[in-house]
Formats: structure tokens, C-alpha cells, sequence
């Protein structure tokens, strides 16, 4: 079922974020389960463009328990719930208004044509309903994919692949892979950005 079935309409959740931004509330508090600095501008990204101004974002450390390079979507989804598991378990996490988990991941179609895509989790406190997004993808140059199948992770295949762009501001802890991809024009905050956005979406209904 939907994450619009009747009894998550009638949810704590419902509305809650809708509400706060309505009514001018309090800062909403998110805990983001991870502490690298483009997924918390994301996760902030993410709810101002819902319109909320006041918005407090503090990261955790996380274990996906997953491989340090998920492939697939089951993988990559298994590994941004055990963040958001995480998260929420942490001190930070139990007082916060939602908690939020990212985790990239790539898969390989019949073709053996790579793609990097990522999820999204996100969670009200007093909710058992987790909204879950697939962000957009995009594919991997033959380079990387070869790394890749020699078990390197994607962040350090991309540095070692694009080392002349990571001085420019588009490696794996700053732009991304799609920031060393696209010269900048989409970033590893981007990125996330939108799939954090569409996550908080039940939320607003």
C-alpha cells in the first residue's frame, strides 16, 4: 500500500510538518544520521524548500550496516533504514522532531551499464510510518564501473578517477560524483537535496 493509505492520513505524522510551517512554530529539529557536511546541508535543504526558516539540523554517527559500497536497491535501502535506526536511537535522535537517513548506492541493468541513485528515509518522532525515496540517477563512466567490479568504493574510485577535479572542489567528501561528473552543475548536496525535499511530502498532507 501507499504511504496515503487511510490509517498513515489519520497518523501523528500527518500534517505535523504542514502545521509547523503553517503556524510559524518553533524551530523543527532534524537529526541526520550521518555527520558529512553535504548531507546535513541537504537534510536543511531539503525542509527550508518546504518553506520552513527555521530549521535545526545536527548530525550522528550511523552505521549502515551495509558494504561500504551498497549495490542494488535493497542493499542501499537496508543501509539508509539502519541509519535512520540509528539516528533515532541516538540521544539527539529520541528528542527531535524527525530524524533523516541518506545512503548512496549503485546497480548494474542486463546491459552491464552501471548508475548511482540514492535513499532517502525520514521519520516524525512519535510515528512508525518511515517515507522512503528513490532519488534520481545517473550513469557511470566505463573508468569508474571498472573500479568499481575491482570492489573500490564510488567516492574513491571518483577521487582516484577525476583526482584533477577533486582540487577543484568536486570530490567525494565535497561534490560528489555527480559534482566531478557534471563540472559542478549538480552536486552531491543537489543531489540529495531533492530526494530529502519529496521524502517530506506525506508530511505535508
Amino acid at each position: 500500500r501507499g504511504v496515503f493509505a487511510s490509517e498513515k492520513i489519520l497518523s501523528p505524522a500527518t500534517g505535523v510538518l504542514g502545521a509547523s510551517l503553517a503556524m510559524a512554530m518553533s524551530a523543527i529539529s532534524v537529526v541526520v544520521g550521518s555527520q558529512s557536511a553535504p548531507k546535513l546541508e541537504a537534510a536543511r535543504q531539503g525542509f527550508e524548500r518546504l518553506g520552513s526558516a527555521s530549521v535545526e539540523v545536527t548530525g550522528v554517527e550511523a552505521d549502515s550496516g551495509v558494504s561500504a559500497q551498497p549495490f542494488g536497491m535493497e542493499e542501499t535501502r537496508l543501509g539508509a533504514l539502519n541509519r535512520l535506526k540509528a539516528a533515532r536511537a541516538s540521544a539527539e535522535g529520541t528528542v527531535a522532531d524527525f530524524c533523516i537517513a541518506f545512503e548512496g548506492g549503485v546497480e548494474e541493468d542486463a546491459e552491464g551499464v552501471m548508475a548511482c541513485f540514492a535513499v532517502v528515509c525520514v521519520q516524525f518522532r512519535d510515528d512508525d510510518f518511515i517515507s522512503q525515496v528513490r532519488s534520481a540517477t545517473h550513469s557511470v563512466p566505463p573508468g569508474i564501473t571498472k573500479m568499481l567490479r575491482d570492489g573500490i568504493e564510488l567516492g574513491v574510485a571518483t577521487d582516484r578517477f577525476f583526482a584533477d577535479r577533486v582540487e577543484a572542489g568536486y570530490g567525494k567528501h565535497t561534490g560528489g560524483t555527480i559534482g566531478a561528473l557534471s563540472y559542478g552543475v549538480v552536486d552531491r548536496v543537489e543531489f540529495y537535496a531533492q530526494p530529502a525535499c519529496l521524502s517530506l511530502v506525506p508530511f505535508l498532507n
